[in-house]
Parts: C-alpha cells; sequence; structure tokens
C-alpha cells in the first residue's frame, strides 16, 4: 500500500500580503517582524522609524498593509496616517501602539487608520489584526467601537446632508446599524437576514461613500448627516 506524499502549494504574490512596519524602537519592529514572519501569507517588504519614513515608504511600495506606531520623531503617526491616506489611499494602516487612549484611538481613525491594537497583545492577534484590515474589517473591540461611534456621533460637526446617493430601505436599515456600533452578526440578527447578505450590502455602501473599511462608512455616514 503506498502512502501519498502531501503536497504543498507555493503561494503566489497574488496570494500574500506586503506589510510594512514604522515604529521609533528597533526592538519592536524585530519583534513585530518576527511574528508576521510565522505567517505565510504575510511579508514584510519594509520598515521605518518614523513617520517621515512612513509616509515615504508608502509611497515607494505601495504596501497592502502599514504598522504605524502613534508618538515618534520626525513626524507623529497621525500626521503621517493623514499623509498616507491622502496620497496612497488603497494602502490599509493598523495603528500598533502602546498608548491605550481614546483620544489617540479616535484620532488615528479619523486620520483614516483601519485598526488599532496594542504592542502587548498577543502575537496572533497581531496577525490577525493585519489579515483583517486587509479584509476590509476594523479590528477593535466591539466595546470600544460602540463607545468610538458614540463618541464620534456627538463631537463631528455637522456636514451637508447627501441626497444623490440613492440608498436603499435595507442599505438604510444596515448603515444605521452600523453606526450604532453593530457587528454583522447583530445586523443580520436585526434584520433577519444572512451575514453574507450584510456584507453584500457593506460593500455597496462602502462603494456608494467611497469609504475605505467599515469604521470610515461609519464616519462619512456620520458626518454627512445620512445618519443622524
Amino acid at each position: 500500500m503506498s502512502v501519498s506524499a502531501e503536497v504543498t502549494v507555493p503561494l503566489t504574490a497574488s496570494d500574500t500580503i506586503d506589510v510594512i512596519i514604522v515604529d521609533d524602537e528597533k526592538f519592536v519592529r524585530g519583534a513585530l517582524r518576527t511574528y508576521l514572519s510565522q505567517a505565510a501569507d504575510l511579508v514584510v517588504v519594509g520598515e521605518g522609524e518614523n513617520g517621515a519614513d512612513a509616509v515615504r515608504l508608502a509611497h515607494e511600495y505601495h504596501p497592502d498593509v502599514m504598522l504605524i506606531d502613534i508618538q515618534m520623531p520626525v513626524m507623529d503617526g497621525i500626521a503621517a496616517i493623514r499623509k498616507i491616506v491622502a496620497q496612497t489611499p488603497e494602502v490599509r494602516i493598523l495603528v500598533v501602539t502602546g498608548h491605550i487612549s481614546d483620544t489617540y484611538l479616535k484620532a488615528a481613525l479619523i486620520a483614516g487608520a483601519s485598526g488599532y491594537v496594542v504592542k502587548d497583545a498577543e502575537p496572533g492577534r497581531i496577525v490577525a489584526a493585519v489579515r483583517e484590515v486587509h479584509a476590509g474589517d476594523c479590528p477593535i473591540d466591539p466595546a470600544v467601537t460602540h463607545l468610538l461611534v458614540a463618541d464620534i456621533r456627538k463631537s463631528l460637526p455637522a456636514g451637508r446632508s447627501r441626497t444623490d446617493l440613492d440608498l436603499s430601505i435595507r442599505e438604510n436599515d444596515v448603515l444605521r446599524l452600523l453606526c450604532e456600533g453593530r457587528s454583522n452578526n447583530e445586523i443580520a440578527a436585526a434584520l433577519f437576514l444572512s451575514e453574507s447578505t450584510v456584507k453584500y450590502h457593506l460593500a455597496r455602501l462602502s462603494k456608494k461613500f467611497d469609504a475605505r473599511d467599515r469604521l470610515q462608512l461609519v464616519i462619512t455616514a456620520l458626518r454627512t448627516g445620512v445618519v443622524s
């Protein structure tokens, strides 16, 4: 009786996620690089030590995801995020920081970051967060997201209401629940839909609002007055 050997299919460039790490501490960059190197689908293509490096590397490499700290010399992470989003909007940004602060969290996400994790998180959580950001999700604890949305709702200046979006009744329902801080599963349960249908509506909404991910969709919907 013969036993066939297991065949490992190598990943192609289209299967991998290109990542750049930016942190002013060399030890932290090394640790993050080690975490990510354990995952076959994540490839570290560059590193930097300040916000100016982050902006330059984003323009030079156009990575899929950038891991950026907040407090750095030359240019801080928040300023770097704003520039990267303005210049290379296709790059998704995951803030990896030791600063657990509502102020930093809110500033980073409004600037355009797609997720926020702490440096002392489990390595597997950081790897998962990179994949989630790349997939368009927002890796932040749901309870924190709910509080953040409430804070954004109160503090953002009202913009001119958008009347050109032509949202369906179902899209309005999904968007309203999203802006309440509900997860996909919670939205599906509330509207008696499947999660795949919720994801379909969110994808359509993101396209209509020109939003890069679900949190930016929330911020844009609140800012333009579509959801109040």
